[in-house]
C-alpha cells in the first residue's frame, strides 16, 4: 500500500464498517513504517482492482494485525483469509513468534476466520470498539507462530 492507493483503500474500509479507520489512521500506519499491503484481482482486462487491505506491525517477537478490510463485494471468496494468511507469513518472515489481534464479539465471520487459521482467545478489552449504542467489547486473540 502506497499513499496513492489510500482513495480507494478509505473507500472500501468505509463502505465495509460502520466505524472505519480515517484516511489519516492510514497515512498515520504509513508513516510509521507499519506493514500496509494491498490485494489486488490481477489477470483481468482491466486494470488491477483493490478488493482489500491489511496492516500489521511487527516489534520484537511479537505481530499485531491491526486492521484487515475485504470490499463487500469480493467478501465470501476466501480473499479474507488469503490476506490474514499473508500476513502470518510476514510475521513468520520477521521472527515474530506470536500474532495478536483484537475483534469485535458481534463479528461473527471474522471471529470465525481467525479461529480457523489457529486463533485463540486470550482476554477481553472491555468497552474497546465504538457502538451504535454505547461501547463493545474487543475480543484478544492469539496465534502462536512458533513450530508452524
Amino acid at each position: 500500500m502506497g499513499r496513492l492507493d489510500l482513495d480507494t483503500v478509505v473507500k472500501i474500509e468505509t463502505e465495509s464498517y460502520e466505524f472505519p479507520w480515517l484516511r489519516r489512521t492510514f497515512e498515520d500506519c504509513l508513516t510509521a513504517s507499519y506493514e500496509c499491503w494491498i490485494g489486488e484481482l490481477l489477470g483481468r482486462e482491466e486494470p488491477d482492482e483493490i478488493i482489500g487491505h491489511g496492516i500489521l506491525n511487527v516489534k520484537a517477537d511479537e505481530a499485531h494485525l491491526l486492521n484487515i478490510c475485504v470490499k463487500k463485494q469480493s467478501q465470501g471468496y476466501g480473499f479474507g483469509r488469503d490476506i490474514v494468511g499473508y500476513l502470518i507469513d510476514r510475521s513468520k518472515a520477521q521472527r515474530a513468534k506470536t500474532m495478536f489481534l483484537e475483534v469485535r464479539r458481534s463479528n461473527g465471520i471474522a471471529r470465525e476466520l481467525y479461529d480457523s487459521v489457529g486463533f485463540r482467545q486470550i482476554g477481553i478489552r472491555k468497552g474497546y470498539y465504538p457502538a451504535l449504542e454505547g461501547r463493545e467489547d474487543g475480543l484478544v486473540l492469539a496465534l502462536s507462530l512458533d513450530g508452524e
